[in-house]
């Protein structure tokens, strides 16, 4: 009975062993997704610009899919002589299992010589928010900056104003030509409208205009006109007749002054032209008052004189 306690007690401590060491042995757990490492390039073109100039930076990130990616730049101290101007992110996914974010920096460059791009941080974290991982870079790409200063000039030059561009005659050549051929043309034509409508009124007989005009008078005064202005009218006509028929200044002389020119011309009927002329006179300006009959009387006498004028010649 002791033999067979003893055998159970052996039993049961070799049973707890085995189970021990099953316990010990390594199970498989969950199999969780390979993580790979993040691959980072870094580009930047031009290779080669001006101080002021623009470089766009291209930095790429290849990671496992489920991870955010953030890029964290160091404050405008540090980036100096780069000057941030814009920036852009666009994602993909080459490949299964497999994410790409892409940022686009867009840098204004200064100094001179070559200058490496700015260094940055990335910063990884989980769908849940939780950041797993954080990542510095130091890129090896690098900008040549060009001064346009030359490089050998030690001292400032005095300042010159700007000269001044000449004024361009030769382009402005065509279009005063084309003015002055336009005024001359124009000086042209007035000349000769000018000359034209001379021979034109040297060739109407004066002594015809004025017979028409006498008789448009006389048909006005017999339909109402008024004496005063009939002889205003009157006075008119015959100056203008005397003006163009003795070529002497008439319109615009006094009566005085037609008395002279005619009594030095030896005009035949000068003393009952210049009794009409006188007449005309006393009714404008001395408030002389004569009748109907009167200035029907006056514009015979003058037919009168224009026939006899033109029958002999003045």
């Amino acid at each position: 009975m002791k033999e067979s306690t003893e055998h159970q007690d052996i039993l049961i401590r070799a049973l707890l062993l085995f189970m021990a060491m099953l316990l010990m042995l390594p199970f498989p757990a969950c199999a969780k997704p390979v993580e790979r490492a993040p691959a980072v390039r870094v580009s930047a073109a031009p290779d080669s610009v001006y101080a002021g100039e623009r470089v766009i930076c291209m930095i790429r990130v290849q990671h496992s899919e489920g991870l955010l990616a953030a890029l964290e730049l160091p404050d405008s101290s540090v980036l100096a002589p780069f000057c941030l101007v814009g920036r852009n992110r666009s994602s993909s996914k080459p490949a299964p299992g497999l994410a790409e974010d892409r940022f686009e920096l867009e840098f204004a460059v200064f100094g001179s010589g070559k200058q490496s791009i700015p260094q940055f941080a990335l910063l990884f974290r989980d769908p849940e928010g939780h950041v797993t991982g954080r990542t510095h870079h130091r890129p090896q790409a690098s900008v040549y900056v060009k001064t346009l200063t030359p490089s050998g000039m030690n001292e400032l030059r005095p300042f010159k104003p700007p000269i001044q561009p000449e004024f361009p005659i030769l382009l402005l050549m065509p279009f005063l030509l084309a003015a002055f051929a336009l005024a001359g043309a124009v000086l042209l034509a007035l000349f000769l409208v000018k000359r034209k409508v001379r021979l034109f009124a040297e060739t109407v007989d004066p002594a015809q205009v004025a017979h028409r005009k006498l008789r448009k008078l006389g048909s006005r005064l017999s339909g109402g006109l008024a004496p005063v202005e009939c002889y205003d009218q009157l006075s008119g006509i015959m100056r203008e007749y005397l003006e163009r028929h003795y070529h002497i200044r008439a319109l615009e002389a006094v009566t005085q002054e037609i008395e002279r020119d005619l009594r030095k011309l030896g005009v035949s009927s000068f003393d009952a032209i210049m009794t009409l002329l006188k007449q005309s006179d006393l009714v404008k300006f001395a408030d002389s008052r004569p009748s109907l009959d009167e200035s029907l009387k006056s514009i015979r006498q003058a037919e009168d004189l224009i026939g006899s004028g033109r029958d002999g010649g003045g």
